[in-house]
This record gives C-alpha cells, sequence and structure tokens, in this order.
C-alpha cells in the first residue's frame, strides 16, 4: 500500500470508538478529515525507511488501521464524532502513537510482507580461505546469499 491514503475509513473509526452508527454525513466528513490528518504521520514513518512501496502484511494492515484511529481520535477535538477520551486516556494513547511511530521509523517495527524488524536475530560468521578453491568457493556463497 502506497502512502498515499488514510489507513482505516468512518466506519472503522465508530466500531473502535464505539460511537453510534449509522454515522452522518456530517459526521462521516469530520471523522475522515482527521483520518487523512492522521494518515500523514504514518506516511512519514513508513517512508522514513522507505516502506511506501512494499505490499503490507496482514497483521501491519489491522495495525496500521487502529493506530491511523487512535491518532485521529487524539486529534479531534469536534464535538461530532469525538470519543469520550480523558485527559489521562488521550495522554495515553498519545505515548503509545509515539512509540509505534518511532519503531516504525527506527526499523524496529516492519510492516512490509516477508520482511523482519531491526531487531530479527541475525548470526554469520566469517570464512576464511586457506587455499584457492576455498577462496572460490567463499566468492561464490558470497554471491548466492545476495542474489534474491
Amino acid at each position: 500500500m502506497a502512502c498515499d491514503t488514510r489507513y482505516a475509513e468512518a466506519d472503522d473509526y465508530a466500531i473502535l470508538m464505539c460511537l453510534d452508527r449509522p454515522l452522518c454525513s456530517e459526521d462521516e466528513d469530520t471523522i475522515e478529515a482527521y483520518l487523512d490528518m492522521a494518515a500523514g504521520d504514518l506516511h512519514v514513518a513508513r517512508a522514513s525507511v522507505d516502506g511506501c512501496s512494499c505490499t503490507l502484511s496482514t497483521g501491519a494492515s489491522i495495525f496500521l488501521k487502529i493506530l491511523n484511529v487512535r491518532i485521529a481520535a487524539v486529534l479531534n477535538v469536534c464535538p461530532c464524532g469525538r470519543a469520550n477520551l480523558s485527559d489521562a486516556m488521550r495522554g495515553a494513547w498519545i505515548q503509545w502513537a509515539t512509540a509505534q511511530l518511532d519503531a516504525i521509523r527506527t526499523g524496529k517495527l516492519e510492516l512490509c510482507e516477508g520482511e523482519t524488524g531491526s531487531e530479527y536475530p541475525f548470526f554469520t560468521y566469517a570464512e576464511q580461505s586457506l587455499t584457492v578453491w576455498a577462496a572460490e568457493q567463499i566468492i561464490t556463497n558470497r554471491e548466492m546469499r545476495l542474489t534474491p
């Protein structure tokens, strides 16, 4: 999914925030505007790790939808479509969203299908060449690892 649209719709917002449905058109327009604004934070975080052109994993799509809704709910100060968040809850959601955006920006949280985050365990060792044939094998092994 490219970084050009929001990750959640007004109905997703209504479900996650336990709002009465169906939403009137004015509420829906307001909520969609906040979802668009909140998606900007997500686009910037994904773009910082070159994650806008990849295919999102299923879990990442759902995660981004929830994160999009929560950021929009924190931003939404209009009476229509506003979630009943206490100041403490609003603060907790801001902290949580900030931590998630930081994890995306630092690569700790990988959203792309088939990729792993920066904290995924990785182990390799240095191969040592004692003969001409071993050197050739080391070069062949390296080329095979770099070829997709």
